[in-house]
């Protein structure tokens, strides 16, 4: 993947202490559902979504330029190729899609969650939370949850929530996509690390 500039205002450089512990990247997320997940026999599923962790909505956070992150437009995104395959040739549903500046830290356990949704059709819904860090690596803790209906009926025929659910911890290269998988949905991610130059836009905004 090829480095980019991208321009942003001068009021949210950071001070030259918080940039050395500061690297700035431009990440982008891809989550999909699968047409007809993979069961296995064994498999169970749980009543109701596990507990989820303390977070904020990732695209307020964008909005909000909460900790000096800021959202990208979708004409800058990488995976908009990927996108459009998995939808004619896979016949898959993309509940996610998002780019945005993140400037990473690091610690893991001391950087917060972000909270990613989106629905599809015939009632599949998305509930993910990512946390992302640095190191050597970018670091990313995913913990994300697919519901559908219809998949499951209960003693008197009435439809269940099926939840699917997809718990990993990544490090991950920025010159590679990564890929997240599940039996019934993927995770696509996509980073490039950027330079925080001195200029009064950020393009495509």
């Amino acid at each position: 993947m090829t480095h980019a500039r991208l321009w942003i205002a001068s009021v949210l450089l950071f001070s030259g202490a918080a940039l050395a512990e500061t690297r700035p990247y431009a990440l982008e997320v891809l989550i999909f559902a699968r047409p007809d997940p993979v069961h296995s026999i064994d498999e169970v599923f749980p009543s109701e979504a596990p507990p989820v962790p303390e977070s904020m909505d990732l695209r307020f956070a964008t909005e909000s330029r909460f900790r000096n992150m800021i959202p990208l437009p979708s004409s800058s995104r990488v995976l908009t190729n990927a996108a459009r395959r998995i939808e004619t040739e896979m016949r898959g549903q993309i509940l996610f899609h998002e780019r945005w500046i993140h400037p990473l830290t690091p610690g893991q356990e001391n950087n917060p969650w972000f909270r990613v949704t989106g629905q599809g059709t015939n009632a599949i819904s998305l509930e993910g939370y990512l946390r992302w860090s640095i190191d050597r690596f970018i670091e990313v803790d995913a913990d994300i949850r697919v519901s559908r209906q219809g998949i499951r009926m209960d003693r008197e025929g009435l439809p269940l929530d099926t939840i699917y659910a997809l718990r990993e911890f990544r490090k991950m290269s920025s010159k590679d996509i990564h890929y997240l998988d599940h039996p019934a949905f993927g995770v696509i991610i996509a980073s490039e690390q950027i330079e925080l130059l001195e200029d009064p836009e950020v393009p495509g905004q």
